[in-house]
């Protein structure tokens, strides 16, 4: 990629930023459509600052290595010191390779995580399964209430904290028993995910993740409250660990 391709893609995110045009014809759009079109923004915006800046650089440093590999490999007469340095050379190509993988499956993600023509309880039962089948241990799962009056953003939103909160068990807790709850009435959507794992302290953990970068944890608290609802972390080094989230129905928020 080359200096005019960078100046393209800068453009495309200058466009993306432009305020939308205003229209003074038509009902003023209610707070639940404002926020959900507010989010979908929000994620296309990241999806194509991910693919015209992060995916491009690693592009280039992938092809950068490459080339230095080929270089390294003709220049150096040492079979022994040639063979050490390019088989570094290709584990840091490999490195290299997954986050780029990572990326694109995060930017996919922000278009749509998960089937369209699939229900919600459907969603969250395959996630359910999947984790069963990774680590053998089976979630109790309680599920209430008619979760089909979700919007995109609303469904979108539960199955990746979902997913991540699954994900950060599976990788981190070592834990045992693993009970998820999800209810939805008239007024609000709540969900549960408790596991009696290692446990962390929430606060360093969180401070930890945006300095390293790790933004999966920060990612849930930030997607629930873009769309009005609110995360709370109860844990402690040996556990359990309790993550909460609500978030109001479409008909409370609009009130």
């Amino acid at each position: 990629m080359n200096s005019e391709s960078r100046s393209q893609g800068h453009s495309r995110r200058a466009a993306r930023d432009a305020p939308p045009a205003q229209s003074s014809a038509g009902p003023a759009p209610s707070r639940p459509a404002e926020a959900e079109a507010r989010a979908r923004r929000q994620l296309a915006r990241l999806r194509f600052d991910l693919h015209d800046g992060p995916q491009q650089d690693l592009i280039l440093l992938g092809e950068d290595l490459q080339l230095l590999h080929e270089q390294l490999a003709g220049a150096l007469s040492d079979s022994a010191v040639r063979e050490h340095i390019l088989g570094h050379l290709q584990d840091l190509h490999a490195r290299l390779a997954a986050v780029d993988a990572d990326l694109r499956r995060i930017s996919t993600l922000m278009v749509s995580p998960f089937l369209p023509d699939e229900t919600f309880t459907s969603a969250f039962t395959g996630l359910i399964d999947d984790f069963t089948l990774r680590t053998h241990i089976a979630p109790a799962a309680t599920v209430e209430g008619d979760f089909d009056v979700l919007t995109d953003s609303q469904r979108i939103t539960l199955l990746a904290l979902l997913q991540e909160a699954l994900h950060n068990i599976r990788e981190h807790s070592g834990a045992k028993h693993v009970e998820i709850s999800l209810i939805a009435d008239a007024g609000s959507v709540e969900v549960q995910i408790r596991d009696d794992g290692s446990g962390f302290e929430p606060e360093t953990t969180y401070v930890r993740a945006v300095t390293d970068g790790h933004l999966g944890l920060v990612g849930m608290h930030e997607r629930v409250q873009m769309l009005g609802g609110a995360t709370k972390i109860e844990s402690r080094p040996g556990g359990p660990t309790i993550i909460s989230v609500r978030l109001p129905a479409v008909d409370a928020a609009s009130g």
